[in-house]
């Protein structure tokens, strides 16, 4: 049926209906128009004994209820929350595992689990995962002990060519061999010192009083005739590994004395981080060695390093150490010569 507001749709579909039944009747229809208000009319016949047969025609029913929708759209919702709340479950270990990811630090040690809960597929990766951390943490390890008892064994046949160098008669023969010897304890020492900074994680973690700390490093290179200055910072203690930090600092002070021969230290607090700066106005390193100088033996200009003593190991000591400290380092140009190292830091969790 049709609703029939229309006064032209209506006359139109009653009297279609009547022609209809009048020719299937052989009888004339009746059309009672007394009722177009509200969509229906009647249509009256007659029936071959005679009596008569009144046929109301009324619109279809109404359309569903509007509460109806309601529910509906209330069901749609429960649905939706519920595939995205099932969704975000089966998801996020995965989040969990993404952002361990980018955070793993080769050498820091976390025996923390990186996935928890999740699917049994989801565990058995991130299960996967801590292995292949447990596996990176031990090839390092072994390649640090490897150096430490390379540079140590090797500290005996030096001592040996010392003793005989001294025996000859050639003073400038001599001369040249305690100097190569020289240089060759200095790498074993170096050796050494990179090897023993996996030594720095059984180091306590501390409150420490920085500006104390930092001002006690600039003073003793002070007392020993370097030109190293305190440009000061505001007091603040954060709980690190003081030993480790002191030989950070240390280490960055001794590049700057070494190949600018001045150097100046400050602290700021830097967008809730607590900023170490080491500032120098050497020749500085260019662009294209600053991601690569804090390798281990690497080094930007080897006829220099000759010159200095240099090993290319000072800085990947201070970014193994500072992995340990909750830290990291960054190498900037300076406007002008000269070189800027920031050591950022945060607090260490207590162990």
């Amino acid at each position: 049926g049709t609703a029939l507001g229309d006064p032209i749709e209506f006359d139109a579909l009653a009297q279609a209906l009547a022609t209809s039944l009048s020719q299937a009747l052989s009888q004339p229809i009746t059309i009672d128009r007394a009722l177009p208000a509200s969509g229906r009319f009647r249509l009256a016949l007659q029936l071959q004994d005679g009596r008569p047969l009144t046929i109301e025609v009324s619109p279809a029913g109404l359309g569903p209820a509007v509460w109806l929708w309601a529910a509906l759209a209330g069901q749609c919702a429960v649905l939706a929350l519920g595939c995205w709340l099932a969704v975000r479950r089966a998801t996020q270990p995965l989040a969990q595992l993404a952002a361990a990811a980018r955070a793993l630090i080769p050498g820091r040690r976390d025996e923390s689990p990186w996935v928890t809960g999740g699917t049994s597929e989801v565990a058995d990766a991130g299960a996967a995962f801590d292995e292949m951390r447990q596996r990176i943490d031990a090839h390092l390890e072994e390649r640090v002990e490897m150096l430490g008892a390379m540079s140590h064994d090797l500290q005996t046949p030096i001592t040996r060519m010392r003793l005989r160098a001294d025996l000859l008669h050639d003073d400038a023969l001599r001369d040249k061999l305690n100097a190569d010897l020289d240089q060759m304890q200095h790498l074993v020492e170096t050796g050494l010192a990179y090897a023993r900074t996996r030594q720095a994680v059984d180091e306590p973690v501390v409150l420490t009083d920085l500006p104390a700390l930092l001002e006690s490093v600039v003073s003793d290179f002070q007392d020993a005739g370097r030109s190293v200055r305190w440009l000061g910072g505001p007091d603040m203690a954060v709980r690190t590994r003081p030993r480790a930090l002191q030989r950070v600092v240390v280490n960055l002070v001794d590049n700057a004395v070494k190949f600018a021969g001045h150097a100046e230290v400050a602290l700021h607090r830097q967008q809730g981080e607590v900023v170490i700066r080491v500032l120098d106005r050497g020749p500085g390193i260019p662009a294209q060695h600053l991601d690569n100088v804090m390798r281990p033996f690497y080094r930007v200009d080897n006829s220099r390093s000759r010159e200095t003593g240099g090993t290319g190991l000072g800085l990947a000591i201070v970014q193994r150490l500072l992995v340990h400290c909750q830290g990291s380092l960054v190498l900037l140009p300076r406007d002008g010569p000269g070189l800027e190292a920031r050591v950022h830091l945060t607090d260490v969790p207590a162990p």
